[in-house]
């Protein structure tokens, strides 16, 4: 999918899916650049019971030069990290809403058929995948 300047990334691969029908499948390539950049990362070796203690956020303005987003879509429900770079720095992180498209956006979908990908929380509380033959 090509992503055009103005265009919401994560918001934009979800209508993807919902628009192809993809419920399982992984994002295999994503490049480009954003005119900001939100993400998260879990800062901790310790895992706090809530899950708003576990990750930080980040909301950064200015150019971002994406190197990759990749990750897995669940249940239609896309998962996907990021590294980028704007000329100093370099940060790596789970994509989050509202990151905007600044020149393009070039993001490759790849469906997977009979196998059902899911996420759910374990008794722990963490977020896991589990695979399952349709």
């Amino acid at each position: 999918m090509l992503l055009e300047p103005g265009d919401l990334v994560l918001e934009s691969i979800r209508e993807a899916c919902d628009e192809y029908e993809v419920d399982t499948g992984v994002v295999v390539s994503g490049i480009g650049t954003l005119r900001n950049l939100n993400f998260h990362y879990v800062p901790t070796d310790e895992m706090p019971k809530e899950q708003k203690w576990r990750n930080e956020t980040h909301k950064l303005l200015g150019a971002w030069e994406v190197g990759t987003i990749d990750g897995m879509i669940a249940n239609g429900e896309p998962h996907l990290h990021l590294v980028a770079y704007n000329g100093d720095r370099t940060v790596a992180g789970h994509l989050e809403e509202g990151n905007v498209a600044h020149l393009l956006g070039e993001i490759v979908i790849r469906p997977i058929e009979g196998l059902e990908l899911e996420r759910r929380s374990d008794e722990n509380e963490y977020n896991i995948s589990q695979l399952k033959p349709r």
